[in-house]
């Protein structure tokens, strides 16, 4: 049961790497004066999912944290990047769903959403590296 938070983050990283990916045509355009093809649907779709699937691992993560460690918060540095992993989520969720439902020609908005949607997927890496260490703990293996 351990392993379900990793892989749930791992799934939704990739997800959001696709995303960030589609962006990229977005930022070329608003921002760098080239004309690119933007595929805003997809990239809504697929922001969603990986944005959906990291705040339910960052749940289930808080979660097998109670079970395993027996109280919130408990697992160091990895829980409270995981408040942040909540915090930057949930920027993104919500600033997507504000571009999304309010179309209108926007600069600094879709540039602040982006960058805090990066952020999250550069502090994932960071959460990995200590989650796999922890779980490596967790597993006796560890030190």
């Amino acid at each position: 049961m351990a392993y379900a938070h990793p892989l749930l983050q791992v799934a939704a990283w990739l997800l959001g790497l696709y995303a960030l990916a589609l962006a990229w045509p977005r930022v070329a355009s608003l921002h760098l004066g080239q004309s690119r093809r933007f595929n805003r649907r997809r990239h809504q779709i697929t922001g969603l999912a990986a944005l959906g699937l990291m705040l339910l691992g960052t749940l289930g993560g808080a979660l097998l944290g109670r079970l395993y460690l027996g109280a919130w918060l408990s697992s160091g540095a990895h829980a409270w990047g995981g408040l942040l992993v909540l915090a930057l989520g949930l920027w993104g969720l919500g600033s997507g769903l504000w571009l999304a439902n309010r179309p209108q020609p926007r600069r600094l908005l879709p540039l602040l959403h982006g960058l805090g949607n990066l952020l999250l997927l550069i502090l994932a890496l960071l959460q990995a590296r200590s989650g796999r260490a922890l779980l490596l703990t967790l597993a006796g293996g560890g030190q």
